[in-house]
């Protein structure tokens, strides 16, 4: 977590110096959290801070609109992350071929995933063609019901599949 400050001020620094003190209480409300399926209305208001896209913007539209969330909001954010990650790699649902946001899969082992693969082809005499696609954005456009529907069908299911 970065020394960086909610809406409501509440930097995180205080957060990690009172962790000892305050580490049993927010695990078992973000466990609550969990289990009742409901998230804190004051941690969904973030603060909308313009970055500007250019050097020297002079219209609103050379922003780019960033939104900073409550540390805890953050904190419980990372907690639902690492759970459903966990529960994805134990049951072997994220294919190996996926290097984006996955720990220890960087862009550098799919450029060498991708060289030995040519290079194989290159010897076998294969005909090889790439396809890459910059899928950044995807999710802006998913339709929610597909991904509640993908997620139950990958056993994330109940109150868990609200939080998501």
């Amino acid at each position: 977590m970065k020394s960086s400050s909610s809406p409501n001020n509440n930097p995180s620094k205080f957060l990690k110096i009172a962790s000892c003190i305050v580490s049993e209480w927010l695990s078992k409300f973000f466990n609550k959290c969990m289990t009742t399926g409901e998230f804190p209305d004051s941690w969904k208001i973030g603060r909308i801070t313009p970055i500007p896209k250019v050097h020297s913007p002079s219209s609103s539209s050379e922003n780019r609109p960033t939104s900073v969330l409550p540390v805890l909001s953050k904190l419980f954010e990372k907690v639902l992350y690492d759970r459903v990650y966990s529960y994805l790699t134990e049951h072997n649902l994220i294919d190996q071929r996926q290097y984006g946001f996955r720990e220890n899969h960087s862009t550098e082992l799919a450029i060498t995933t991708i060289y030995d693969e040519l290079l194989r082809n290159f010897d076998s005499k294969l005909i090889t063609c790439s396809l890459f696609l910059d899928l950044s954005k995807a999710f802006d456009y998913c339709d929610h019901e597909i991904f509640l529907d993908k997620l139950y069908h990958y056993g994330i299911r109940g109150v868990s599949q609200t939080l998501v």
